[in-house]
C-alpha cells in the first residue's frame, strides 16, 4: 500500500482537514436548533431561609428545610423540567426583600425576551395585599410574552388572595383537602386548588455504643405554597406532553378535569385526568386505573354477599329447629338413614353426620353416634379434623364426644391420635410436677 504522502491521496486527506474544521467550529447542531422541540423551562421565586428555626438546637442534626427547597421538590416530583432556575428573594432576616423580588422578575423578563421558542412556568409561592406599580407590570410583561404564571393564594382564610396571584392572568391556587378548602387558605379569585401537604422523613445515622444507630424525623408541612408547585409541575409535565398547547387550553384542561370542591365553581387538581386528556398513553393508565376499580369493588361486593349469606343462611334452620325441633330432628334422622343406605359413603355425608352429633338432642345423637360407629375407619379422619375446630356448642360438650367416638371405633389412625393426645397432656401437666418437686427438695433442704 502507498503512503498517504503521495500525490494520490492529496485531495483525500484535504477533504478530511475540512469536515474536521467543520465539525469543530461550525457545530452542524447550530442547523438542527429550530427543527428541535422547545424547552421545558421552570422558574422558582422563593425564599432560601429555614423553616425550622424554631426545631434546631446544639443537639439536632437533621438536615434542614428551607421554603425553596421544598417548593422545587414539589415542582420536580409533578413535572420535570429541562431546567429549573432559583431565584431567592429574602433578605439576612428571612423576610422577603422587594428589591430582589422586582430584580428576579425583571431577569425572567429578560429571558423570555431572548428565548422566545422556550415555554417557561413560573411559580412564585409568596406575596403581598399590597402590589407595586413595577410588580404589576412585570407581571403584565412575563404574561405577555408567552409565560404561565402560577401563584400560591395566601394562608389567611380571608376572601382576599395575596398578589401577584390575585392579578389578571395569574393562575391562582388554594389548598384544598379531602374535596373542601382547607381552613388557612384564602379563597378570592381561586382558580384551581391543589392538596396543601407536604410530607417527608429524614433520617440520620449516628455512632453509639451498641454501632450506629439510625434516628428518624417526619415533617408535616401546610400551606398554599406546597399547592402552587403541584399545580406548575402538571402544567410542566403538560408542556413535555404536548408543547403546543395554548396558556388558556392549559388551564381548561385542568379546570374541566379536576374533582370537586365543596362550595366552590373550581376543583383540585386530578394529575391523571389532566394527563389522560392530552395523552394517549395516560388515557389507557386512567382506564386500567378504573377497570381495578371496578374489580375490586365487585370482589367487595361478592365478598360482602358471600359473608352476609353465611350469617343469614344458618337462621331459618336455627328458627325452625327452635320452632319444631321433633320434626328437624326426624329430617336430619331421614337423611343419616339413607346415607347408610347407600353402599358409598361420600365424604361430605361422613362430616355431614359428624355435624348431627348435638348431646343435647338425644334420638338423632344416637343415630349419628351408631352410624359413625358403623362406617368404622373411614370416619375416623374427619372426626380427627371436626376435633380441633368445634370444641363445644350450644347443646354440651362435642370435644368430649369426638373424642370418645375415636377411642370407640379405634384402628391405626385412632391410635395414633391418642396417643399424641396423651403427649401433649403429659406435657402441660409435667411442668406442675416439676415445681412441685422443687419444692418438697427445697422444703427438705431446709
Amino acid at each position: 500500500m502507498k503512503p498517504f504522502h503521495k500525490r494520490k491521496y492529496r485531495r483525500l486527506l484535504v477533504f478530511i482537514l475540512m469536515a474536521t474544521i467543520c465539525l469543530v467550529f461550525l457545530d452542524p447542531a447550530q442547523f438542527l436548533k429550530d427543527r428541535r422541540e422547545p424547552k421545558i423551562i421552570a422558574f422558582v421565586i422563593d425564599s432560601a431561609s429555614s423553616m425550622m428555626e424554631k426545631e434546631r438546637n446544639i443537639l439536632n442534626l437533621f438536615e434542614d428545610l428551607t421554603h425553596g427547597q421544598v417548593v422545587r421538590s414539589i415542582l420536580r416530583r409533578y413535572g420535570e423540567p429541562d431546567k429549573l432556575d432559583f431565584y431567592s428573594v429574602d433578605d439576612t432576616q428571612g423576610n422577603i426583600d422587594g428589591e430582589s423580588y422586582l430584580n428576579a422578575l425583571t431577569l425572567i423578563r429578560n429571558y423570555l425576551r431572548d428565548n422566545p421558542r422556550d415555554r417557561v412556568v413560573i411559580n412564585i409561592s409568596l406575596g403581598s395585599y399590597s402590589p407595586k406599580a413595577l410588580e404589576r407590570k412585570l407581571i403584565k410583561d412575563i404574561l405577555e410574552l408567552g409565560a404561565i404564571v402560577v401563584a400560591a393564594a395566601g394562608n389567611d382564610g380571608v376572601k382576599d388572595s395575596i398578589y401577584p396571584a390575585a392579578l389578571d392572568g395569574v393562575i391562582c391556587v388554594g389548598a384544598s383537602g379531602g374535596s373542601v378548602r382547607q381552613s388557612y387558605s384564602n379563597y378570592g379569585d381561586i382558580d384551581i386548588f391543589a392538596d396543601g401537604t407536604y410530607q417527608t422523613t429524614q433520617t440520620l445515622s449516628l455512632p453509639s455504643e451498641t454501632g450506629i444507630e439510625t434516628h428518624t424525623r417526619a415533617v408535616k408541612l401546610n400551606g398554599t405554597s406546597f399547592a402552587a408547585p403541584k399545580v406548575s409541575g402538571l402544567i410542566v409535565k403538560m408542556l413535555q406532553l404536548k408543547p403546543s398547547l395554548e396558556n388558556q387550553q392549559i388551564l381548561e384542561i385542568i379546570q374541566n378535569t379536576s374533582d370537586e370542591v365543596l362550595g366552590f365553581e373550581q376543583g383540585s387538581i386530578n394529575r391523571l385526568n389532566a394527563l389522560a386528556a392530552i395523552s394517549e398513553k395516560y388515557a389507557a393508565l386512567r382506564k386500567t386505573g378504573q377497570v381495578f376499580l371496578i374489580i375490586l369493588e365487585a370482589i367487595c361486593i361478592i365478598v360482602f354477599v358471600c359473608v352476609g349469606l353465611l350469617i343469614v343462611i344458618p337462621i331459618p334452620e336455627f328458627l325452625f329447629r327452635v320452632v319444631f325441633p321433633s320434626r328437624w330432628m326426624a329430617i336430619k334422622i331421614r337423611r343419616i338413614d339413607r346415607i347408610m343406605g347407600n353402599d358409598r359413603k361420600r365424604p361430605r355425608d361422613i362430616r355431614y353426620i359428624i355435624n348431627c352429633l348435638f348431646p343435647g338432642y338425644s334420638g338423632l345423637f344416637e343415630r349419628a353416634n351408631k352410624a359413625l360407629f358403623k362406617i368404622g375407619e373411614p370416619a375416623v379422619k374427619h372426626l380427627i379434623r371436626a376435633y380441633p375446630y368445634k370444641s363445644c356448642n350450644e347443646f354440651g360438650d362435642f370435644t368430649t364426644c369426638i373424642y370418645n367416638l375415636i377411642k370407640e371405633i379405634g384402628g391405626s389412625e385412632a391410635e395414633e391420635f391418642l396417643r399424641s393426645e396423651q403427649e401433649s397432656q403429659d406435657d402441660i401437666l409435667q411442668p406442675d410436677s416439676q415445681q412441685n418437686n422443687e419444692k418438697d427438695t427445697a422444703r427438705y433442704s431446709v
